[in-house]
Order: C-alpha cells, then sequence, then structure tokens
C-alpha cells in the first residue's frame, strides 16, 4: 500500500486549497508537503482526516489497496447480508490463506468469519475472538468502518452469552462511529445501512423499542436521501415492530404497510412471509 502524493495534490488543487489550509487542524503544513512531495505516509488517523476535508475516499489516494481476493468476499458479503451464513461458511472455508498478503484482506476474513460464528455455528466465543481481532487492527489501519461493524458483532456474540453491559458498550461504540463517520462509496453506504438495521434488531431483542426507532429512522434517512433500496423494506418492518412495541398502533400500521409494499418490489419472499402473519386492520 503506498501514498499517492501527486493525487492529494491534485485534489487539494481542485478545491482550491494551500497546502496550509488543508493542514488546518489536522496536521501541519510540513505534514502535507511530506506527503505531496515525498508520498510520505503520517499516521492512519490524519489520513483518514485529509480524505474528509477533500472528500475523497482513501482508494483515491492509496495505490495497493485492491486484492485478488475481492470477488470472493464480496460473494461472503452477500451471503452474511442475505441471512445465508452456510453458504457464507463454505465460501470462508475455500478462501486461499496464502493469497491474504495484506491487513486489508485479514481484517475482512476476521469479520466475516466473526459473523459466521454466530450465525451458522452459534458460536459467541469464536466470533468475539475474530471480533476482537479485527478491532484490534481497525484501531491502527485506515478501515475505521470495520471499526463500526466490529461492534455490532461484538454486540451481538455478548447478547448471546447475555452479558447485557457489554452488549450496551459496544451498541454505543458502534453508533458512536456511525454518528461520525463521512461514507465516500457505495460500499461504505451498504455497510452503514446494515449496521444500522443490525444495531436496530439487537435493541429490538434489548426491548428498547425507542432506540430501535432511533437507528431505523437514521437509516430510513440515509436510504431516501440516496434514493436506494438497499434494506428498505427490512427497516420499515423493524420500524412496525418498535412502534408496535410502544403502542403507536397508527404508526406501526402504517410502516408495516410500507414494508409489505417494498417487500413486493424488492421481491423479499421471507419478508412477505412474516409480515403475513401480522394482521392487516382497516
Amino acid at each position: 500500500m503506498r501514498l499517492l502524493g501527486d493525487k492529494i495534490k491534485q485534489y487539494r488543487k481542485q478545491k482550491n486549497l494551500s497546502q496550509q489550509e488543508l493542514a488546518d487542524g489536522i496536521c501541519t503544513q510540513a505534514t502535507v508537503s511530506l506527503m505531496e512531495k515525498k508520498n510520505k505516509v503520517p499516521s492512519i488517523k490524519i489520513i483518514l482526516q485529509i480524505c474528509r476535508r477533500l472528500n475523497v475516499s482513501l482508494g483515491d489516494i492509496l495505490a495497493g489497496m485492491g486484492s485478488s481476493l475481492d470477488t470472493q468476499f464480496s460473494r461472503i458479503s452477500v451471503a452474511i447480508r442475505t441471512g445465508n451464513y452456510d453458504e457464507a461458511s463454505h465460501l470462508l472455508d475455500d478462501l486461499d490463506m496464502a493469497n491474504m498478503q495484506n491487513g486489508f484482506d485479514r481484517e475482512r476474513y476476521h469479520y466475516y468469519r466473526g459473523f459466521v460464528e454466530l450465525g451458522a455455528h452459534q458460536q459467541p466465543d469464536e466470533a468475539i475472538f475474530h471480533f476482537n481481532l479485527l478491532l484490534h487492527r481497525s484501531y491502527r489501519m485506515p478501515w475505521d468502518l470495520y471499526a463500526i461493524v466490529g461492534n455490532v458483532g461484538m454486540a451481538a456474540a455478548y447478547l448471546e452469552r447475555k452479558e447485557y453491559e457489554k452488549v450496551h458498550y459496544y451498541l454505543r461504540e458502534g453508533m458512536n462511529y456511525l454518528d461520525n463517520y463521512e461514507w465516500h462509496e457505495k460500499e461504505e453506504f451498504r455497510r452503514m445501512i446494515w449496521a444500522r438495521y443490525r444495531i436496530a434488531q439487537l435493541y429490538m431483542r434489548l426491548e428498547q423499542p425507542q432506540l430501535v426507532n432511533e437507528n431505523a429512522e437514521a437509516a430510513l434517512e440515509m436510504v431516501k436521501q440516496q434514493s436506494s433500496l438497499y434494506l428498505i423494506d427490512v427497516l420499515y418492518e423493524v420500524k412496525g415492530q418498535a412502534e408496535a412495541a410502544l403502542l403507536a398502533e397508527p404508526a406501526a400500521k402504517r410502516s408495516f404497510s410500507i414494508a409489505r409494499t417494498l417487500a413486493l418490489v424488492t421481491q423479499n419472499v421471507a419478508l412477505q412471509q412474516r409480515l403475513a402473519q401480522i394482521p392487516v386492520v382497516d
């Protein structure tokens, strides 16, 4: 992985920023100069802040982020997001560990392995092991989105162990990251929406419907802003569940009705079947 100093200079000039203006509140002007002229890599925190100020992604200023395992990890990601943990488990087992040449691949492996241990094997202790490794790396590398999903995974694992104090701790950590994260790429957007949805589900199990609503509404606002259908059907489902728990019957009826319509649009058969169990009240 290599810093592309000429790219930083290019994006800075496009925004009509001087080196000092780019550095302001982040680092020194000398640090920006070394980044642009010598491809000098400062701390990960500085790189992330520079990206956010320039409104670019890490891939725009770092070379060598790609991986020969991208396609396989993409298939694993889809399997997990659709709840097909057995398929995700088989795909992970088929990975050639010798090809994991960089920290990004190892982070992705621990992330997906953690959720597979939970979803396919019901092994929260194994999941915690992998999420711990993920979080340990996330604090030192530029993939802080994995800190979000890692905390969500830890919360899910500790919920299985009924260690509720730790569940609440990791949920708060995940929400704090989400509140402050600025996404730039489609995959980041999807992972943020998925994290909000999973947090809402976990708070539903904790019988805290107000926090369910808070996270579902935050995700729905993002989805609507992007004119996206990603997870919008199940977000309305969990929102309806929270409203029903809060005895807000008219609101719950409306959310379930929207979820039913969207489930037809997205062809989400599993959701259609779940919603069929909920009486339609006129």
